[in-house]
């Protein structure tokens, strides 16, 4: 999800985003490669608008290890983490991260970029037209929205 809104200009807003603060941890930095998408995400760390977290207990190390036997080490990390903290999780990887992420922390509990996207519109953040935008960058990169325009949601 970092890597789609750097893509779109709005990395900025998680900050702005109504009843969310976004934390990433450092698995998922580490996971950022390209050089002007990690001073993006740095900048909105430095900033104060995303926090930074790392794994701290037994039970979020524990869950780590398990899940790295199936996902990466950026997505074992935060579904550690938001299980053992009960936090929403914010995050676009399907298949196998999808399917783990419900079982352990439930359907409810997750944001993906079109949500976010969503909120942010009803939140008074972003027009339809700006969302539509970000969504024609995002599809122009081979991310597909199931959907035409965000004023069919709204």
């Amino acid at each position: 999800m970092l890597i789609n809104l750097a893509h779109t200009g709005r990395l900025r807003l998680l900050g702005s985003t109504p009843g969310y603060r976004f934390v990433v941890t450092d698995e998922v930095l580490a996971e950022v490669q390209d050089p002007e998408q990690k001073a993006m995400v740095g900048g909105a760390i430095a900033d104060g608008l995303i926090d930074r977290t790392m794994i701290q207990t037994v039970e979020e190390l524990a869950a780590y290890s398990d899940l790295t036997s199936i996902l990466g080490s950026g997505e074992s990390a935060c579904l550690a983490v938001a299980e053992s903290r009960n936090w929403n999780l914010a995050c676009d990887e399907r298949r196998v991260f999808l399917r783990e992420a419900r079982a352990r922390i439930g359907e409810h509990r997750l944001i993906n970029t079109p949500g976010l996207y969503l909120l942010w519109i009803r939140s008074g953040i972003l027009t339809v037209a700006e969302a539509d935008i970000a969504k024609a960058a995002l599809e122009s990169r081979r991310f597909r929205m199931t959907f035409g325009s965000f004023q069919e949601l709204v």
